[in-house]
């Protein structure tokens, strides 16, 4: 059975990512899912969600992540986090209706010049909507600080 890492291992945004000026890693973190706490617990930290706490890499205190190069390359790209292959798209749950929402984020500029193609964007939400992520996860993931510059992109309710 292929993993989720694998369904993502298509995404390949270093050549769009190390011309950004903006780079996610120096202003974001990533949420890593419960499989990956193990493999980056030297380096992760604690965000605190009203649902509980999520453990993460990436920007913290205003320092960028510790895998992003001097060159705005990620060190780990072939063995980054969930988070970091499906971002721009992100999913959450909608905590009122228990549907799965997903979005594509605005602070990502390669979103807002059209930089990424369409057709990656609409694998990444195909492959999104295909995901068993547990909602309990989700949940604190959803409640997890951040800018929330999203255009929603699909919504749906999973089949039992």
């Amino acid at each position: 059975m292929e993993s989720m890492l694998e369904k993502l291992s298509f995404v390949n945004f270093g050549d769009i990512c190390s011309k950004c000026n903006e780079n996610c890693c120096k202003r974001f973190y990533a949420v890593l899912l419960p499989e990956e706490e193990k493999e980056f617990s030297s380096y992760s930290f604690t965000i605190n969600t009203e649902k509980g706490q999520v453990r993460c890499i990436g920007s913290k205190n205003s320092k960028p992540c510790v895998f992003l190069t001097s060159n705005g390359l990620c060190s780990i790209y072939e063995r980054r986090p969930f988070d970091c292959r499906l971002w721009p798209v992100v999913i959450y749950i909608d905590l009122k209706t228990r549907e799965k929402v997903i979005y594509l984020d605005l602070e990502c500029p390669a979103v807002r010049n059209k930089a990424i193609p369409e057709e990656i964007i609409q694998k990444l939400v195909e492959i999104a909507k295909n995901l068993k992520l547990d909602d309990e996860w989700l949940e604190k993931y959803t409640l997890a600080p951040w800018p929330n510059k999203f255009i929603e992109i699909d919504r749906y309710k999973e089949s039992v």
